[in-house]
């Protein structure tokens, strides 16, 4: 996949911190390759509330990881659902539509991997919208807290990003009031705490089985 971004009609671009990269209801002409930093996928919804989907990193292991925007072009009006914003300060290529059809159209198995990563978002939407008609979303904050943390000094940290109750409210699709009063709960049974650097994991176990429904948070 190297071979295309050396082609003659790729160009490289810059994006600085929250910048949109490609808006929702913009029709499509070019995808993006992601070389460098990190963008939120997002979308407003018909109230105006954001829901953040995901974060796209920036890596070595897969192109089609790296790409913005390409499960896009086979919608049926290649219309994007969906924002993609700088997180950081970010480096990309910039691809003709035409261009990354016709080189993946006798390459199979990049078409896999694009299917791949559609059910792979199927699943998480899937997942999110269970959790919010069958009340389970404080499972999943749960499950979001667990799956961004990791050991800093000693302790259990969870990534900023996810410790601010408004980005939580926006990953899950939940109200930060709902969000808060989760926390509050989870921070009252000595679970996490709440410290400037962050939330802090305190009794990993018992946040796996709420995580994974084997208890009930009471909030």
């Amino acid at each position: 996949m190297n071979g295309m971004l050396e082609l003659t009609d790729v160009v490289s671009c810059e994006f600085k911190k929250g910048e949109y990269i490609i808006r929702q209801g913009e029709k499509i002409q070019f995808l993006y390759y992601l070389a460098s930093g990190s963008c939120y996928r997002t979308t407003f919804t018909e109230k105006g509330d954001e829901i953040i989907f995901g974060v796209k990193e920036a890596s070595n292991n897969s192109f089609i990881e790296c790409m913005l925007g390409v499960l896009i072009l086979y919608t049926d009006n290649e219309t994007s659902v969906n924002n993609f914003i700088a997180k950081t300060n970010c480096s990309c290529y910039k691809i003709p539509k035409e261009t990354f059809l016709q080189y993946v159209q006798d390459k199979p198995n990049i078409l896999t991997q694009l299917v791949s990563m559609a059910m792979a978002e199927l699943r998480e939407l899937t997942s999110s919208f269970q959790a919010r008609q069958e009340g389970k979303v404080a499972n999943r904050l749960c499950e979001l807290l667990l799956k961004n943390s990791q050991q800093k000094q000693g302790r259990l940290l969870v990534n900023k990003d996810y410790s601010n109750h408004t980005k939580i409210s926006q990953f899950l699709g939940i109200h930060k009031v709902t969000v808060a009063k989760i926390i509050k709960a989870l921070k009252e049974e000595g679970v996490i705490s709440k410290e400037r650097a962050g939330i802090v994991i305190l009794d990993k176990d018992r946040l796996t089985a709420y995580a994974q429904a084997e208890k009930t948070i009471e909030y």
